[in-house]
């Protein structure tokens, strides 16, 4: 049985993703699909998996080895059942957005996490997927969704780091290849953010689908409360588009030193580097580039993004 790991990113619409996969379970599964969610992996299924690596304690590599006999007699339930793939999406295996805020940078301890998900599931991992985003959306999101849970937000010096931080989505897609050493597929949230049906079929190339999926357009991503956001970045000093909740903490210089950075993302992965499998941009978006934004994008972008998160 094939098990492939969807490792986020946050902000990424993995929400819309992991409701779509749960709203059709019984159709996936008919046709071989397993799937685990945050429904599961959030209610002890994972649990002392997700952790921060300086964290941990000799009892949890004790629990780890329990984990790994727990899940191998799961996956062997399922294989009985007769699934040939088992499709995990848990963002938070990757990091955590407050840590990333914290330390100014995108991910920074991911290396160990997935070090430590390579011990439980290294054995049986066929396949990893990460989606990315553009850099200023990417933490302009974040950021935004920090502020709604009132976190403080980095400073003006905190931001131009962001901006032109030298550690981005290649270095994390390189650890994640690395740590699991399992392929990867990625693919950009500009162009599958709003197509679970899509990422669905990057996770299990040449399979078809079952028939009869539900509609992904009803599907909305989970995001805090418009009035908690805007109430959030008012109290830490950040101005905000009257009416209409918009945020963008970037000028316009950085953001196209980021966006530019992106760009470069891109045509390394069209490059194709070993163990790495790019699915790009959809027909409904050929032409389009990240780079086509405008200044408004923001929050108020973020949550109906093409419909969806």
């Amino acid at each position: 049985m094939d098990v492939i790991l969807h490792i986020g990113a946050h902000r990424t619409a993995t929400t819309t993703f992991q409701a779509w996969m749960l709203q059709n379970a019984d159709a996936l599964a008919a046709g071989g699909i397993a799937y685990w969610g945050p429904d599961r992996t959030r209610a002890g299924l994972f649990s002392g998996l997700v952790k921060r690596p300086d964290l941990v304690t000799p009892e949890d590599g004790t629990a780890l080895s329990r984990l790994r006999t727990a899940l191998a007699f799961e996956l062997d339930r399922l294989a009985d059942q007769g699934m040939c793939h088992l499709v995990i999406s848990e963002e938070n295996l990757l990091g955590a957005m407050p840590q990333c805020v914290d330390m100014l940078t995108l991910y920074p301890d991911a290396a160990g996490r997935l070090e430590r998900v390579r011990q439980v599931l290294g054995g049986h991992l066929t396949g990893v997927a990460l989606s990315m985003r553009r850099y200023d959306m990417w933490w302009s999101s974040v950021l935004s969704v920090m502020a709604g849970r009132g976190a403080g937000l980095p400073d003006v010096r905190g931001l131009a780091r962001l901006a032109d931080h030298p550690r981005g989505w290649p270095a994390v897609i390189a650890q994640a290849q690395t740590a699991l050493g399992a392929p990867v597929t990625v693919w950009s949230h500009e162009a599958l953010g709003a197509e679970p049906q899509a990422q669905l079929q990057a996770l299990v190339p040449g399979e078809g689908l079952p028939a009869g999926l539900f509609d992904a357009r009803r599907q909305r991503n989970a995001a805090p409360g418009r009035a908690a956001l805007r109430g959030g970045l008012i109290r830490a000093g950040h101005r905000v588009a009257a009416g209409q909740g918009r945020w963008m903490p970037f000028d316009q210089v950085q953001r196209a030193q980021m966006t530019a950075r992106y760009l470069e993302d891109l045509t390394w992965l069209r490059r194709a580097p070993p163990g790495l499998n790019f699915v790009e941009m959809t027909a409904e978006d050929a032409g389009k580039t990240p780079a086509a934004a405008t200044v408004e994008e923001g929050f108020g972008h973020d949550g109906q993004e093409r419909g969806l998160a």
